[in-house]
C-alpha cells in the first residue's frame, strides 16, 4: 500500500470525512460512491486515491481500516506563508492567488476586509461568483481614505453585506486597514494584500493562510460582534 497516497488522504480528509468514507467503503465497496462523503472540492482527488489503493490491494476493507487510522490521528494545521513576489530559485509558500481558491471553494459564508480594490480585481470577480451561487458575503471597507473603492465594491457586490467603521464620537475618524478573508468557519487568510490585480500578481505582499477552524470562526465572530455593537455599520452609497 502506497504511503504517499495514504499521506495525501490524511491531508485532504477531516476525521469525520475519513470515518464516513470508511463506513461507505465497507458497505458498498465502491470508491466513487464513498468519495461523495468528502468535501466537494476534494472529491475527485479522493476518488482517484481510493481507486488506486483498492486496485493495488483489491481489498476495500483494508483501505477502510486505513481510513479509520487517519480518522484517529489528531489534526494539526500549521499556518502557511503566502507571498506575492517574483519567482526566484528556492522560494517557498503559496501565492496570494490562493485567496481566490478560498473564495471559489466557499459554500456557506465569506467574511472579508480590504482597504482598497481595483476595478479589475480578481478578488471582486470571485466574490461576485460566490454571491451568484448563494454564498453569504460580508466585506468590510474603508470610507475615510478610500470611499471610491468602497463604492466600487458595493456596486460590484450588489447583494453582499458591506460594512465600514462608524465615525468615532469626539475623536479622529480612523481608517479600516485590515486585509483578510475567512471562509465557512474553516479557513482564513490574513495578509498585506488589498483586493487588486497588483496585489494578487505583481506587488510584494505577504500573508498567512490557516486551516484552523477556531481562527476562521474567531474572525467571523469578532466582525459580527463589532457590527452588533455599532463599531462596524452598514455602508451606504
Amino acid at each position: 500500500m502506497s504511503t504517499g497516497e495514504i499521506a495525501r488522504l490524511g491531508e485532504l480528509l477531516s476525521a469525520e470525512e475519513a470515518k464516513s468514507i470508511a463506513a461507505a467503503l465497507r458497505q458498498v465497496k465502491m470508491p466513487h460512491v464513498a468519495a461523495k462523503r468528502a468535501y466537494p472540492a476534494h472529491r475527485s482527488e479522493v476518488e482517484r486515491l481510493l481507486k488506486q489503493l483498492i486496485s493495488r490491494d483489491t481489498d476495500a476493507a483494508l483501505v477502510a481500516a486505513v481510513l479509520d487510522g487517519i480518522a484517529a490521528v489528531p489534526k494539526v494545521h500549521r499556518p502557511v506563508v503566502v507571498w506575492t513576489s517574483p519567482s526566484i530559485p528556492g522560494s517557498t509558500g503559496h501565492t496570494t492567488l490562493a485567496a481566490l481558491d478560498m473564495i471559489n471553494d466557499a459554500t456557506t459564508h465569506i467574511h472579508a476586509a480590504t482597504y482598497s480594490a481595483g476595478k479589475d480585481s480578481p478578488h471582486l470577480a470571485a466574490l461576485r461568483n460566490a454571491l451568484d451561487r448563494g454564498v453569504t458575503v460580508t466585506v468590510v471597507v474603508d470610507v475615510k481614505e478610500r470611499a471610491d473603492a468602497a463604492a466600487l465594491i458595493a456596486q460590484r457586490l450588489d447583494g453582499a453585506r458591506i460594512w465600514t467603521l462608524a465615525e468615532p464620537a469626539g475623536g479622529q475618524w480612523a481608517i479600516q486597514h485590515s486585509k483578510l478573508i475567512a471562509v465557512d468557519d474553516r479557513c482564513s487568510f490574513v495578509t498585506s494584500a488589498n483586493f487588486s490585480t497588483a496585489a494578487a500578481m505583481r506587488s510584494l505582499e505577504c500573508g498567512m493562510f490557516s486551516q484552523d477552524a477556531l481562527i476562521a470562526t474567531g474572525i467571523r465572530e469578532h466582525l459580527e460582534n463589532l457590527h452588533a455593537h455599532g463599531i462596524l455599520i452598514d455602508f451606504k452609497t
